[in-house]
């Protein structure tokens, strides 16, 4: 992953632990206030005005005479439940055994209510019955000898409803919030990086085309210098000593070749073209006709049409030369390299090289252009290929708006074409 990616990434997890962590402890704290709230005013106060108004009528009823029983306190409770009934108040009564007397309260017998079972007052608990939350408190009595333990329940639902109802909400906002903020700070990040991430592009391809153009002039040079050393330190026969002198001057062919395209490439990173208007009929036969092109058995057939384009000529010849030079070396069964020029009806003009050779591997064609690559590097060196014909050609071609393509089909031969602008008229 790209450091740039890395850092956006760091960023957005620290962004979304900040926010969830601020988010939940605010909701949170406000859930609990509101929990607070409801038990210390609302539900409080209830459950006291209840206690007040139960004990006041058992103790009404004891001044009476009046014996209290347990069933008396559940009669009690029961009248009492019935008047609060419009405030939906569950209740449940327990004696100092812990031995449930009487219940509104459904299911209580599956929830823990130990803690609210002691002598210690203003006992409260938050519970969950089915699906829904209770606030329960307890009050302990003890009437004319009698012990008992009366639990309120209020329903606070709503309360844990509004929490869930916030941390949806704050879910969605804060996702909502973290991608537009991520799509911001990659933006800025990639406009900041850009021009870093350029420059070590660039360093890496100048570093990979110094090795590739070290490792290419290793084995000429070897070459060389094997054959003097052998012609330098020993007498040989007339033929070793031609033969060995053929060897060098090949060699060294092949390396100042080396060397005339490694100054091409470097050139044409500095130097501004100087575009003329070319005629492209007579500009390419007369190339073809002048240029000494080492085709060995093959011929070069050309069918160019007359139009004109805006271009540098001497960079263009060397297009068509590494071009043709490459249809050479695919050994054409027909032993012809094809030329074609042709004006094509959006302003363009096209020119193609087309050979009925080996053809390229599909796997291959994409790379062809690449620095130092070769599809078949000990029969490309054979014949004095170097690896950086078709990068050379991608590089002029990119200065002429222009790009190069290829279409192949293996042992069926190779078509390769690039289209330039066509020059306006002269009037």
């Amino acid at each position: 992953m790209k450091a740039w990616k890395k850092a956006i990434l760091v960023v957005i997890v620290i962004m979304s632990l900040v926010l969830a962590v601020s988010r939940y402890y605010s909701i949170k704290n406000n859930f609990f206030y509101s929990l607070h709230n409801i038990s210390s005013v609302q539900n409080r106060n209830q459950n006291l005005l209840e206690k007040y108004m139960l004990e006041t009528n058992i103790i009404k009823n004891i001044q009476e005479g009046t014996e209290v029983t347990y069933e008396t306190i559940t009669e009690y409770l029961k009248s009492l439940n019935e008047y609060m009934e419009d405030n939906s108040e569950l209740v449940a009564l327990y004696t100092e055994d812990h031995e449930k007397l009487y219940s509104t309260i459904e299911d209580i017998d599956k929830i823990d209510i130990s803690s609210l079972l002691t002598e210690r007052q203003s006992n409260f608990a938050l519970r969950k019955i089915k699906d829904k939350h209770y606030m329960l408190f307890s009050s302990y009595w003890s009437i004319n000898n009698k012990k008992v333990y009366v639990i309120n329940a209020y329903d606070v639902s709503n309360i844990y409803e509004e929490r869930d109802r916030q941390l949806k909400e704050t879910l969605i906002r804060d996702i909502g919030i973290l991608s537009a903020a991520s799509i911001i700070i990659f933006i800025f990040a990639k406009l900041v990086t850009n021009h870093v991430e350029k420059l070590n592009l660039l360093v890496k391809q100048r570093e990979d085309f110094i090795n590739g153009f070290t490792h290419e002039l290793k084995t000429p040079m070897t070459v060389i210098m094997g054959y003097a050393d052998m012609l330098r330190l020993k007498k040989c026969d007339e033929e070793i000593s031609q033969k060995a002198l053929n060897y060098i001057y090949t060699e060294s062919k092949r390396l100042e070749k080396l060397s005339f395209k490694l100054m091409g490439l470097m050139s044409l990173t500095e130097e501004k073209l100087e575009l003329e208007r070319i005629e492209m009929n007579s500009f390419i036969n007369n190339f073809v006709d002048n240029e000494d092109f080492n085709l060995t058995e093959n011929q070069i057939e050309t069918d160019i049409e007359k139009g004109y384009i805006k271009g540098d000529k001497e960079l263009l010849e060397v297009v068509i030369r590494n071009l043709v030079e490459n249809a050479n070396k695919a050994e054409p069964k027909d032993n012809r390299i094809y030329i074609k020029g042709e004006v094509l009806g959006n302003k363009k003009y096209r020119v193609s090289v087309v050979d009925k050779g080996k053809g390229i591997p599909k796997e291959h064609i994409s790379r062809v252009t690449e620095d130092f690559y070769m599809v078949d590097k000990s029969r490309s060196r054979n014949a004095g290929g170097t690896g950086i014909g078709l990068s050379l050609v991608k590089k002029i071609l990119e200065f002429h708006k222009s790009s190069l393509h290829i279409e192949s089909e293996e042992g069926e031969g190779t078509a390769v074409y690039f289209d330039l602008k066509e020059a306006e008229n002269e009037n």
